[in-house]
């Protein structure tokens, strides 16, 4: 029976639509583990510039020359002001989640309503604007979850 059918395909699209928000949520968690000088330094701390020819030419840098510049740095410094910068006030992980949550099911409600209307009349179906829902719905599931996790 379609409604079988439907039903499948809304736990699909609401399955889907939780893992991708969760790992979304996982990766933004897992960003902000680092500090920013961090993030931005870890190639560079590992090693991955090889080092380059000598020039012969005056007033080139020579290399490494970037290396020792960063040995000198005062990170404790560039940490400070850029959490002065940043506002106080982060979301929390439960609230990205519930955000998500009511994004996704407001997003799946909208994307039905959406693709049946953009599907329309069907001229003497029985079920005009069920493909359209059925499309719809789980893709406004998924943008809805990422969007409500990301400004919820």
């Amino acid at each position: 029976m379609w409604v079988d059918d439907l039903w499948a395909a809304v736990r699909r699209a609401m399955a889907l639509s939780v893992a991708v928000t969760l790992a979304g949520l996982v990766a933004a968690r897992n960003a902000h583990a680092q500090t920013p000088s961090e993030r931005v330094l870890t190639s560079i701390s590992r090693g991955s510039f090889s080092a380059a020819p000598l020039s012969d030419r005056p007033g080139t840098p020579q290399p490494g020359s970037i290396r020792r510049s960063l040995e000198k740095l005062d990170y404790r410094s560039l940490t400070l002001e850029e959490m002065q910068a940043q506002p106080s006030s982060r979301r929390s992980v439960g609230r990205k989640i519930r955000g998500g949550a009511l994004g996704a099911v407001g997003g799946f409600f909208a994307g039905g309503y959406l693709g049946a209307w953009i599907d329309g009349d069907c001229g003497g179906c029985d079920d005009p604007g069920l493909k359209g829902a059925v499309i719809g719905a789980p893709i406004g599931a998924v943008v809805g979850g990422i969007l409500g996790a990301k400004f919820f």
